[in-house]
């Protein structure tokens, strides 16, 4: 079993959580977010990705900040900083299982569409783990 530990802990010796129970948790909100029961995720294709657009659509909240591409320093977090007001549904816009959902971005007087995939959100956010939990599912599933 592998272990997964956390430096910013309140512990003065750092704490671990066997990964496979993370894993499980992730596993089950992805098989609800593609509105699907069982053990087994399934394959990245047109009809789960349109589900789990579909589900992102309904709970996340809009507009939300990210950054792209991902900061590497305290200068970089303004200016790479975009606010993603909507995401494009695959099956009008662009979008499919090579490059997933995109979304409709505003960085500066600009707008851009850009993959789900390639946006960086901060870990207080309140859409963090909605859009880790598609990008753990897209990456490994496709």
């Amino acid at each position: 079993m592998s272990i997964c530990t956390y430096n910013n802990t309140l512990w003065i010796e750092p704490s671990a959580i066997p990964v496979g129970v993370f894993e499980d948790h992730q596993k089950g909100r992805i098989m609800t977010a593609l509105g699907l029961t069982g053990s087994r995720l399934p394959k990245v294709n047109e009809r789960t990705l349109f589900r789990y657009y579909e589900y992102l659509a309904a709970n996340l909240s809009f507009p939300f900040v990210a950054h792209y591409p991902h900061p590497t320093n305290t200068e970089e977090q303004s200016e790479f900083c975009c606010h993603v007001l909507e995401l494009l549904d695959p099956s009008n816009h662009l979008g499919d299982e090579f490059d997933g959902i995109f979304c409709n971005t505003r960085k500066g007087q600009y707008e851009l569409k850009l993959p789900l995939i390639e946006l960086e959100l901060p870990q207080d956010s309140s859409n963090c783990w909605l859009v880790e939990d598609y990008w753990y599912w897209f990456w490994n599933w496709r």
